[in-house]
């Protein structure tokens, strides 16, 4: 096995840069070429579970607009290979807190985040 090349971490850090560069300014136009076409999503959001598509995060990203004040810290945890994980910690996004931990496969040469599991804090 071939160890893992600081231009991977770097890569994977772009790439969830897109994520969070879209929740700031609050367009999912940017986001979306980070995210697999058939992405999921799983976390509870207010107390109610939400698992599926991606495009709720879209949608809701969009709905909500811009939020320059959001704090973000990203960790990269592990790049095995061709599969790697993130934890995205956003502060203070229109007023709420989530940690993410994001899935993501090296595709075509390509990083992209095939699922998103979150936790809301209160």
């Amino acid at each position: 096995m071939d160890k893992i090349k600081v231009s991977d971490y770097e890569e994977v850090l772009a790439v969830v840069g897109k994520y969070t560069e879209g929740c700031k300014v609050g367009r999912s136009d940017i986001m979306k070429p980070a995210f697999t076409a058939n992405a999921l999503m799983y976390g509870y959001l207010n107390g109610e579970y939400y698992n599926g598509s991606i495009e709720a995060l879209y949608g809701a990203v969009d709905a909500f607009g811009a939020a320059p004040d959001t704090l973000v810290r990203v960790d990269v945890l592990s790049i095995e290979g061709t599969a790697a994980a993130v934890r995205v910690t956003l502060e203070n996004w229109h007023g709420l807190s989530f940690t993410d931990f994001h899935n993501l496969i090296k595709e075509d040469g390509q990083w992209k985040i095939v699922a998103k599991v979150f936790h809301q804090y209160n």
